[in-house]
């Protein structure tokens, strides 16, 4: 780890983001537990007085790095869209287009994300709380759907969603185990393109209404 140090003449906005910055790499080398404010606070260049001035706790902190990683990849919006667009073109489009894997793209391309989450869910300090506009946003849409008839309305909207959250989350966290169990001789490179296309047939298929 490397000390920032914070220009006194910036604004609150880069103050915030440098103190961030420094959160985000101890948390993804020590957990949420490991990681104390004292060891933020130098790694950031700032007092521990100035950064409980924009972060009045170290929980605060940890959401507000999370949720700014999401909102910097517009995964909200993506995921808002995704669903909204299945009345527009139907299921198949999405699926052929492998707009499903939004979700798997993104924790793909971000593994900071995916080492806090996995620091969080084996520490179990407290549930790790999407963004809630991107919550109701994603729930509101699948409600519209279930409405229209597009897809089933026996099932939760939530818990579909908790579905396809962990189908993508559980590859990037167990790896190896799921590498044991399909075997060496399987091309590993290609193999989460594959996951998810299997994902798509089976959970966007299964959530269709009636046809």
């Amino acid at each position: 780890m490397t000390e920032r140090s914070v220009n006194k003449n910036g604004s609150d906005m880069d103050t915030r983001d440098t103190i961030m910055d420094a959160a985000e790499e101890v948390f993804v080398e020590k957990g949420f537990s490991g990681a104390s404010i004292k060891s933020i606070a130098a790694m950031a260049g700032v007092a521990k007085s100035l950064l409980y001035h924009y972060f009045p706790s170290k929980r605060e902190l940890w959401e507000e790095v999370i949720h700014r990683r999401v909102r910097q990849a517009r995964l909200p919006e993506k995921l808002i869209e995704t669903v909204a667009s299945v009345s527009r073109e139907g299921l198949d489009a999405i699926r052929e287009g492998r707009r499903h894997t939004t979700y798997f793209q993104f924790m793909r391309d971000n593994p900071q994300f995916v080492r806090m989450l996995a620091w969080l869910n084996a520490e179990r300090e407290f549930p790790c709380q999407p963004p809630l506009d991107m919550k109701e946003g994603v729930l509101a849409r699948l409600t519209e759907l279930q409405d229209k008839g597009i897809f089933r309305n026996d099932i939760d909207p939530r818990i579909f969603v908790v579905c396809f959250m962990a189908v993508c989350e559980v590859w990037f966290m167990s790896g190896d185990r799921i590498r044991a169990w399909l075997g060496d001789d399987l091309d590993w490179d290609g193999l989460g393109e594959q996951y998810m296309d299997a994902v798509g047939k089976i959970l966007l298929e299964g959530m269709a209404g009636e046809r």
